[in-house]
């Protein structure tokens, strides 16, 4: 019965040491040999001209050209897949497992293209996290940005860069620092760095990685439902800790999503939401001058740098922030800031909103029902214990409501 083996060779490109003696060894006692285009001519010269295989135009069409290699040869079989730097790190390893899974697969690591982009720029890597947009959504590209102080993306093609240059920009992301490395390892090996607003005085190659860091570290975790007491706040501009968890609630939020905090008063909301979780863009919108100071206040205590501040009256700012997915009103005019801030809400996206006034109640419900939109409502009412001499009395707070509004396409409008 036929064995088919792999080797799965990882090689180092413009290095003078390609690959090693023992690869070198391997590759002499293989079939045949599966490559890429550009490294057809530096292993033609090392005589292996009448092995050597190109990968097919398409990736997933790889495995099969192995099958069919393999049964052209009478007894058992080795194949050779020279991949660029270490096959196990974002490489092509699992992929070969999995679609060709009765072949015995052995691995010879290189130094990979993260570890030579790191040692470009002296710096370490063992803090730093993992994204590849090879055959991947883009979608979660903004949750991992947000989420880590530094990173390292493998990209597909310039446009990869391009997107994350845009990204970056569009969400006002200035805090960030990019370093795109062209043909790495190569004689056209090409570095550049950027800062906001990432502008490319030219073209990008299509070989290319990306190291971004981040010139604020983000803080831990601090919870959900702080204290009153670790927020700075102007009296009557925050949000009660059980209407806070409530809210955080119902925003559903996940990583990559963006908020719209309208009347944002210290923060609490905003801050407390980008850390449940961590990767979540808040833009925390208050027009009052004391409350948006405690804001910005409150923001470096936390170092919760996913929180955006903006001392704005919410209509003279909500055509030019970034598309909300998600929007909690806990001040404001409710009347003209609903409409508003449901239009340019994403479709699919939430609404929550707190509310004191049996007025506001009104005209909230009123919206909705004019538009026939999914809604749900519940009524917060808690009482806390109040030292009272040498005893205590339990003391009501007034009620709040909270209304969640969900911006179905579906629903009847």
């Amino acid at each position: 019965m036929q064995r088919l083996k792999i080797f799965i060779i990882g090689i180092r490109a413009g290095s003078e040491e390609v690959v090693s003696k023992e690869a070198l060894s391997l590759l002499a006692s293989c079939d045949g040999i599966f490559l890429t285009r550009r490294f057809i001519n530096y292993f033609e010269s090392l005589g292996f001209k009448d092995k050597l295989y190109e990968f097919p135009a398409s990736l997933s069409e790889l495995p099969d050209s192995i099958k069919s290699f393999a049964k052209k040869i009478a007894d058992n079989c080795g194949i050779a897949i020279l991949a660029t730097g270490d096959p196990n790190f974002f490489g092509i390893t699992p992929f070969l497992k999995r679609k060709i899974p009765e072949a015995e697969i052995v691995v010879k690591p290189n130094v990979s293209t993260m570890q030579e982009a790191f040692s470009r720029l002296n710096l370490n890597w063992e803090d730093a996290a993992f994204f590849s947009l090879h055959g991947r959504q883009k979608d979660s590209l903004l949750g991992f940005v947000l989420k880590n102080h530094k990173g390292f993306i493998f990209t597909s093609n310039a446009l990869d860069v391009l997107y994350l240059l845009n990204l970056l920009k569009y969400y006002r992301l200035d805090d960030f620092k990019v370093y795109i490395f062209e043909n790495i390892g190569t004689v056209n090996e090409n570095l550049t760095e950027l800062s906001y607003p990432f502008l490319l005085k030219k073209p990008v190659s299509d070989l290319n990685v990306v190291i971004f860091v981040r010139n604020e570290t983000l803080g831990s975790y601090p919870g959900i439902g702080l204290e009153e007491s670790l927020y700075k706040f102007k009296s009557g501009m925050i949000t009660k800790r059980e209407v806070r968890c409530n809210a955080i609630s119902l925003l559903s939020l996940k990583a990559g999503d963006v908020i719209w905090d309208i009347g944002a008063g210290s923060g609490s909301v905003s801050i407390e939401a980008t850390f449940n979780p961590i990767g979540t863009l808040s833009f925390a919108i208050e027009k009052d001058e004391e409350a948006y100071q405690n804001l910005k206040e409150n923001i470096k205590t936390f170092s919760a740098f996913n929180v955006r501040p903006i001392f704005s009256d919410f209509e003279a700012v909500s055509d030019v922030l970034p598309k909300p997915d998600k929007i909690f009103i806990g001040g404001g005019k409710i009347k003209s800031t609903i409409s508003v801030a449901f239009e340019a809400l994403k479709e699919n996206g939430v609404m929550v909103i707190a509310l004191v006034s049996v007025d506001n109640l009104f005209e909230t419900l009123s919206f909705i029902k004019n538009k026939g939109l999914n809604y749900s409502l519940i009524q917060i009412s808690s009482a806390k214990n109040q030292p009272v001499r040498k005893s205590s009395i339990i003391k009501s707070a007034n009620p709040v409501f909270l209304v969640r509004i969900d911006k179905n396409p579906t629903a009847k409008n």
